[in-house]
């Protein structure tokens, strides 16, 4: 039974166990629908117990964090951090494929190791207010042979790594998957596929049924531009011309679209992270959301390719997580800026919808249930910023789409981590 502080004396801490804290700050946003004034919450170590609306505490006087509005930490559902001083402003990209010359010429030159590369990332990420974020790891190149030890970082962001595999060749998977074999995803982690013109069938149906078996979810970008279209449906086109000027082969097979390559190779169902799908019409959005795919949005790098409306919002098909992508595709590592953007590039859903998908949305897509709001059991993983006041949680998410220049009072913080001023 929870201790009652308008009866007794507090109780005295178990052996082992973390303190009881109670933290007051002036609001609380509880989760996108519900703002709480002076709460206080009753965390012991890493997870919230209580909130409190009316504190009636006689014994205990909270721990008071006035003129700040704690948020739960956004989620941040792909990224990769190798590409951080990528000059990717002065690249040209009226085509796809044009960029992807420019990002493999650049990986030829002097730059950044990936574990310098990657640690400017998460710093970025921190101090911007990330409380999570799913990388894909190791440039195509790796062949899935480069695993993200050096991405377990003490701090937060806390980082889910998935090594990237990249391999059109359907004779040359053998290694890459033996590597996987002997070392397999932890639980709670991931694998990653580049996409579907980069990756052989061979290999796709590999890690699909390895990603289920191992009960993990597989990453893949997915119809992100009308090239993947032409190239899957045809054999033509830029990113066909960029494959053959390297060698590479190409594919046998036609499909009509993305998503019926992913349901050829086993990747329609729970459990898989689509990737981008801006370049998807309404029904393959609906088939993907009918089979239990989470799609997951990156709005910078929407507006640096400066591609079409995306659909999101537009029909009862649930929005997607947000992600961030890379140095190389954006201007900035921000979940705060992602989700302006996702309110400017697709304002239909309105801001309490994509505050929804930046916090709850990525946790369910992750199975995360003890992240995206803040009640009672869940992780105390806080976002703390300046409070204004605001009479609702409406208010609050429209605030936070419209202050370009809002910037969190200290990085992502939990109590039992003892991160930060808490």
């Amino acid at each position: 039974m929870a201790w009652d502080p308008s009866k007794s004396e507090p109780e005295e801490p178990s052996e082992g166990l973390p303190a009881i804290r109670y933290l007051r700050p002036d609001a609380l946003l509880l989760d996108p629908h519900t703002l709480l004034k002076a709460p206080v919450l009753v965390v012991r170590g890493s997870y919230i117990l209580e909130v409190h609306r009316d504190f009636p505490g006689r014994w205990v006087t909270p721990e008071a964090f006035p003129g700040e509005l704690w948020v739960a930490a956004p989620l941040l559902l792909h990224a990769h951090l190798e590409s951080y001083d990528a000059p990717s402003s002065l690249w040209r990209r009226e085509s796809f494929a044009q960029w992807v010359s420019h990002l493999l010429a650049w990986r030829e030159e002097e730059r950044l190791p990936a574990p310098e590369s990657a640690w400017h990332s998460l710093e970025e990420l921190r101090i911007r207010g990330c409380g999570l974020v799913f990388t894909h790891a190791g440039e195509p190149q790796s062949n899935g042979r480069h695993f993200p030890s050096w991405l377990e970082a003490p701090q937060f962001p806390e980082v889910l790594a998935a090594p990237e595999l990249f391999e059109p060749d359907p004779e040359q998977v053998h290694e890459p998957l033996k590597i996987l074999d002997q070392r397999p995803p932890r639980p709670g982690t991931g694998l990653a596929l580049h996409a579907p013109y980069s990756v052989s069938e061979t290999l796709a149906k590999a890690v699909f049924a390895r990603g289920r078996g191992w009960a993990v979810p597989v990453s893949i970008h997915l119809g992100e531009h009308p090239e993947e279209r032409q190239f899957l449906a045809s054999g033509q086109g830029p990113l066909a011309d960029c494959f053959r000027d390297r060698g590479r082969p190409l594919k046998k097979q036609r499909w009509d679209s993305p998503v019926a390559w992913l349901q050829d190779v086993g990747g329609l169902h729970p459990g898989t992270l689509a990737v981008h799908c801006g370049d998807l019409d309404l029904n393959e959005l609906e088939s993907l959301a009918a089979a239990g795919v989470r799609m997951v949005w990156c709005p910078g790098t929407h507006l640096y390719f400066d591609r079409p409306p995306v659909l999101f919002g537009r029909s009862d098909i649930p929005l997607p997580a947000l992600g961030c992508d890379s140095r190389a595709s954006n201007a900035s590592l921000d979940p705060l800026r992602e989700y302006r953007l996702a309110n400017a590039l697709a304002p239909e859903a309105g801001p309490v919808a994509w505050w929804q998908a930046l916090t709850e949305g990525g946790a369910a897509a992750l199975g995360r249930g003890d992240l995206g709001s803040l009640g009672p059991g869940k992780r105390a993983r806080f976002l703390r910023l300046a409070h204004e006041p605001a009479k609702t949680a409406e208010e609050v998410c429209q605030r936070l789409a419209r202050e370009a220049d809002l910037r969190p009072l200290a990085p992502v913080c939990e109590p039992g981590h003892g991160l930060g001023p808490l």
